[in-house]
């Protein structure tokens, strides 16, 4: 079977990894629509309903957002759960349920190494997030059978402005991790393009941890 991608929906892909999965994927010729808050925040309902109704199909779905500020576990209120179960999981299960993935595309869920191993000040994002992958697996099931391939992308630390946001002294952490450096947003876009180009299709359901071995148990 011939597969012909012709369009890409990269949901937060005005910045950071979503940029970089954007810039690589019309390096192969795919239309990409980019997605900044402007056009869908997802944390608000109205905006990912109207969004979806734009946007009925397509081949490739990249579902990306920001998460919430590090917070310890006392300092977590109602509202925070509220607002961040949108952002991180009702939006996603709204657009997988109404924005048709066409025979044979591809959905990248761009997670986060902690749903493997949470950290205590991150534990809003750490929560959703493992639901969300949770959910993700269940539709790579039941989509499988249409040649819809479901990645999970589950990203460590990144040169990105979240990790800005989390980490204060980035070259005192560099020192710290496996590696000694943080990772190249650039990597995460070239293997979207990778598994895209070549049509690789039975990875399908895999989580893919892109963490510079930082966690210590077994993928």
């Amino acid at each position: 079977m011939t597969l012909k991608f012709k369009k890409a929906i990269v949901i937060g892909g005005s910045r950071g990894l979503g940029k970089e999965i954007s810039l690589s994927l019309k390096k192969i010729k795919i239309k990409t629509i980019a997605c900044s808050r402007k056009e869908i925040d997802t944390s608000n309902m109205i905006s990912v309903e109207k969004f979806a109704k734009n946007h009925k199909s397509t081949d490739i779905l990249i579902l990306n957002t920001g998460g919430p500020p590090p917070l310890k576990f006392k300092e977590i209120k109602v509202e925070d759960w509220k607002y961040y179960f949108n952002q991180l999981f009702l939006s996603f299960f709204i657009l997988l349920k109404k924005i048709k993935i066409n025979n044979g595309g591809y959905v990248f869920y761009i997670s986060s190494s902690i749903i493997k191993e949470p950290g205590d000040n991150l534990i809003i994002s750490s929560s959703l997030r493992s639901a969300m992958s949770s959910m993700l697996k269940s539709f790579s099931l039941e989509k499988s059978s249409y040649g819809i391939t479901t990645i999970n992308i589950a990203p460590g630390p990144f040169k990105t402005n979240r990790v800005k946001q989390l980490v204060k002294n980035l070259n005192a952490y560099e020192k710290t991790l496996p590696t000694k450096k943080i990772g190249n947003p650039k990597e995460i876009g070239e293997f979207v393009k990778f598994i895209i180009e070549k049509k690789i299709k039975y990875i399908s359901g895999s989580t893919v941890y892109f963490d510079g071995n930082l966690n210590k148990g077994y993928n």
